[in-house]
C-alpha cells in the first residue's frame, strides 16, 4: 500500500471513532431519558481489489447508526403487558370489594387479643337476636320498636354496601370510556409519529429519537387492549383482535356504546363499520367484564330456594347478587309469615319489608322496613290470633335464622348465616387467586422488560467505557497520521 494508501486508511478510522464518540456522548446525553435506546455505530471495512486478485485493506467507513432493540422482546413484552394489566385491575377490584365490606365489620379488644367479626353477620344475628327477644314477650312495645329498629339497621347497612358496589361497577364503566378515549388518541400520535419518520428517514438514516417515542407509545397501548403490532417496508401497523386500528398515518376510530346496565350493556365497536372490537386483554377487557351486570338481577317468591353462583364475569354483580339474595329472601319469606297474623291491635298483619317504588320489585335497590311499623311499632306482628301470648309468628320467624330450605349456593342448602358465610369464602379465595395471578403475571412482565431493556437500555458504565475504547483508536489513527505526515516531511527534505 502507498504512503497515501496509509494516510487515507489513518482517517478513516478517526472519523468512525469520531462518530462512535458522537453515539456514546448522545447515549450519555439521554441515560435518563424515559423510552431512549442506546444508539450504536456499526463499521464495516473497505477492500480494495488489486489487478492481481488479491485485496487490500483500504480503512473503514460508517455503515449504520441504528438503535439497539431487539422486536421479538418488545412484542413478547407487549403481550404480557396487557394480561399483567388485566389481572391488575381484577385483583384491584376484588380488593376493592373486601375493603368495602371491611368498613362495616365490628373489632372487639380485649386485654389479650383483637377480634374482628364481619358487620353484616353481626347485624343478621342482631336483627334476628331482637325477635327471639320479642317472643318472649310479644305485648313488650320496646322490643317491637327493636325489631324494627334492627330490621332498619340491617337494611340500610346492605343497600348502603350496594350503592358503593353500585359505584365500583360505575367507575368501571368510566374505565371503559376513558380507556377507549385513551387508545384512540394514542393511535392518533403513533399515526403522527408514523408520518414524520417516513420523512426523517426518506434519506437513508434512522429517526432513532422519534422511533423511541413510538415504542413508548406502543407499550401505553399494549397496557389498554391486546395490540398487535408489524413493521413492512418502513410503514407500522397496529392490529387490534385482528382488525386495524393504525396503518402508517391512517386510524380506525374506536367507540363505547351502552350505559353499562343489564339491558344496554357496554360494548366496543369499530366507528366506521359499527362491528364490535375483539378486546381480549388489557385494562379496557377487565373493565368491560366487571362493568357487566348480567349477573345481578331480580328474585321473587318462585325463585326460593335462588340458585346463587359466582359464574357471572363481574366480581361485583356477583357480590351484589349474593346481599340481594339474602335480603330479598329474607324479606319473602318473613313477608309471608307476618302477613298472616295479626298485631298488637288485632289487625290483620302489614308485611315487615316493602318498596320503596312499588312499581318496581322487591330487591336490595328498591327495600325497607314498612314506614307504617316505623310509625307504630304495636303493627309488628308476633301472633297468629288475638291472643297476646301466640307467639306462633314470632317464633316462625325465628326459625328463619336456621332454615336450610331457603338459601343454596355450590348445591349445598344453607341457612342465611351459612350463606353469607359461603359468599365471604368465595370472596376470599378468589381474590387470593386473582391477586397471586397478577403477582405473578407481573413478575413474568418486569422479567421480559428486563431483558429487553438489558439490550436497549444506556449504560453509563457501558459508555464511559465505550468512550475511553473509542478515544484510544481514535488517538491511534491521529498517531499515524502524524507519523505519516513526518516520514512525507522527511521525504520531501531529502529529495530538497
Amino acid at each position: 500500500m502507498s504512503t497515501f494508501g496509509i494516510y487515507s486508511v489513518a482517517y478513516s478510522g478517526m472519523y468512525v471513532n469520531q462518530a462512535a464518540l458522537t453515539t456514546t456522548s448522545t447515549n450519555l446525553a439521554n441515560v435518563d431519558t424515559t423510552g431512549a435506546s442506546k444508539v450504536q455505530v456499526t463499521s464495516v471495512e473497505q477492500n480494495t481489489v488489486l489487478s492481481n486478485g488479491t485485496s487490500t485493506g483500504d480503512g473503514v467507513s460508517v455503515e449504520s447508526i441504528t438503535r439497539s432493540r431487539n422486536t421479538y422482546l418488545d412484542s413478547t413484552y407487549r403481550t404480557q403487558n396487557a394480561t399483567s394489566t388485566y389481572l391488575s385491575v381484577k385483583s384491584g377490584n376484588f380488593e376493592y370489594i373486601n375493603e368495602i365490606l371491611s368498613e362495616y365489620d365490628t373489632v372487639t379488644s380485649t386485654d389479650d387479643t383483637t377480634t374482628t367479626t364481619s358487620g353484616v353477620e353481626d347485624t343478621v344475628e342482631t336483627f334476628f337476636d331482637a325477635w327471639e327477644t320479642l317472643s318472649t314477650d310479644s305485648s313488650s312495645e320496646s322490643a317491637r320498636t327493636e325489631v324494627v329498629s334492627a330490621g332498619t339497621d340491617l337494611v340500610t347497612m346492605l343497600t348502603d354496601i350496594d350503592e358503593e358496589l353500585q359505584q365500583l361497577q360505575a367507575d368501571a364503566v368510566t374505565g371503559v370510556k376513558d380507556g377507549v378515549d385513551s387508545l384512540n388518541e394514542l393511535a392518533e400520535e403513533v399515526a403522527d409519529l408514523n408520518d414524520q419518520i417516513f420523512q426523517a428517514e426518506s434519506g437513508g438514516a434512522e429517526a432513532s429519537y422519534l422511533r423511541d417515542q413510538r415504542d413508548v407509545l406502543l407499550d401505553e397501548m399494549s397496557a389498554l387492549a391486546n395490540i398487535t403490532v408489524t413493521e413492512s417496508n418502513g410503514t407500522l401497523k397496529v392490529t387490534l383482535g385482528g382488525s386495524t386500528l393504525v396503518n402508517g398515518d391512517k386510524t380506525q376510530t374506536l367507540v363505547v356504546e351502552g350505559t353499562g346496565t343489564t339491558t344496554d350493556p357496554l360494548t366496543v365497536k369499530w366507528a366506521d363499520s359499527d362491528a364490535i372490537a375483539k378486546i381480549s386483554s388489557g385494562s379496557i377487557k377487565a373493565y368491560l367484564e366487571d362493568a357487566d351486570q348480567t349477573g345481578y338481577g331480580t328474585i321473587d317468591s318462585s325463585d326460593i330456594p335462588y340458585d346463587f353462583t359466582t359464574s357471572a364475569t363481574s366480581s361485583i354483580s356477583t357480590m351484589r347478587q349474593a346481599l340481594n339474595d339474602l335480603i330479598t329472601t329474607l324479606a319473602i319469606n318473613l313477608n309471608s309469615l307476618s302477613t298472616s297474623g295479626v298485631d298488637l291491635n288485632g289487625d290483620a298483619g302489614l308485611a315487615f319489608f316493602t318498596t320503596i317504588d312499588s312499581s318496581q320489585p322487591l330487591s336490595i335497590t328498591n327495600i325497607q322496613v314498612n314506614p307504617e311499623l316505623v310509625a307504630d311499632s304495636d303493627k309488628v306482628v308476633a301472633s297468629s290470633s288475638d291472643g297476646n301470648s301466640d307467639n306462633t309468628i314470632v317464633d316462625e320467624i325465628c326459625d328463619l335464622d336456621s332454615d336450610t330450605t331457603s338459601y343454596s349456593s355450590g348445591g349445598l342448602s344453607l341457612n342465611i348465616i351459612q350463606f353469607y358465610g359461603a359468599v365471604t369464602s368465595w370472596l376470599g379465595t378468589a381474590g387470593d387467586t386473582a391477586a397471586t395471578s397478577y403477582t405473578n403475571q407481573a413478575a413474568l412482565t418486569t422479567q421480559v422488560d428486563n431483558q429487553r431493556q438489558s439490550v436497549s437500555a444506556i449504560s453509563t458504565d457501558e459508555e464511559m467505557s465505550n468512550m475511553i475504547m473509542f478515544q484510544n483508536a481514535y488517538a491511534a489513527s491521529a498517531r499515524v497520521m502524524s507519523t505519516i505526515d513526518t516520514l512525507l516531511g522527511d521525504l520531501i527534505e531529502e529529495i530538497g
